[in-house]
């Protein structure tokens, strides 16, 4: 489940960082071509990591 939340994370900043140019769709999917995590789902994957712990950080910052 934790892998599905961060993939789904990382498909959603990706698309936000394409400028919203693309399907969300097929950015949560992975039916992009990738350009430098051997696979879609991997970018999105690693993407969704660096996120929730920024979030995190940034919440643990906040609160302490």
């Amino acid at each position: 489940m934790a892998i599905a939340f961060a993939k789904l994370i990382g498909g959603f900043v990706h698309w936000l960082i394409h400028g919203c140019k693309t399907r969300l769709q097929d950015e949560v999917e992975g039916n992009l071509d990738a350009t430098w995590g051997g696979t879609y789902d991997t970018e999105n994957y690693i993407i969704g990591i660096i996120t929730a712990v920024i979030i995190l950080g940034t919440i643990f910052w906040f609160v302490f």
